[in-house]
């Protein structure tokens, strides 16, 4: 683990994964981009939204028999509720993502997809090729709102980016986010909680 200071109050910001570029700073909430030995003060970050998850940052778990740790979180509003992505380390090397809303999880890791079709050029029920074909269910704009921990990338807090949502076949689905110039793909499918063996969760009243 890396442990640099903070640009904005000089507290130590620990680093996990030699991949993120990216982390909150855990005392005064800067979001700091790591440029080898020094860190960049890119803003502070509002405060996370209390949704009652119990996944927190350290919590460790296994998929497909490959060992876990949470390392970071990106919480997104959408027009029906609040949605975690979990940034995680595989102990494989691999970083991937552990998506968490209303009791329903999915594993999805970033692809090299070519050719994405345009946001606008989407529409409900169509069939978008990416890793294997998927049928479109869902387009709508999602807020980023916070993030803490670890990212593998710059998020654009505060904004809002166009998403797209598709099936594939069983229990696959894949996502596109069109916040950069050039799509981001994500494809995984739903687990259901216990096969992702987690522990180091957050005590909540009723679980």
């Amino acid at each position: 683990m890396q442990e640099l200071n903070c640009p904005s109050c000089g507290a130590k910001v620990p680093f996990q994964s030699k991949v993120s570029l990216v982390a909150v700073c855990p005392h005064c909430r800067s979001q700091v981009l790591r440029d080898e030995l020094e860190l960049e003060d890119l803003g502070k970050v509002a405060d996370l939204h209390e949704d009652g998850s119990v996944v927190q940052l350290g919590a460790r778990g296994s998929y497909k028999g490959t060992a876990f740790s949470v390392i970071g979180r990106l919480q997104m509003r959408f027009p029906d509720g609040f949605w975690n992505e979990w940034h995680l380390s595989l102990a494989d090397g691999r970083q991937g993502w552990l998506g968490e809303a209303a009791g329903t999880y999915a594993v999805s890791f970033p692809v090299d997809a070519k050719a994405v079709p345009a946001f606008d050029k989407l529409r409900v029920g169509a069939t978008v090729n990416l890793d294997a074909a998927y049928e479109v269910s869902d387009l709508r704009h999602a807020a980023y709102v916070s993030a803490e921990g670890e990212l593998p990338f710059q998020a654009p807090l505060g904004e809002e980016a166009p998403l797209a949502d598709l099936r594939g076949a069983g229990t696959k689905f894949a996502t596109i986010d069109y916040s950069e110039d050039a799509p981001i793909v994500f494809t995984g499918e739903y687990v259901p909680f216990p096969q992702l063996k987690l522990d180091g969760l957050k005590a909540v009243e009723g679980w």
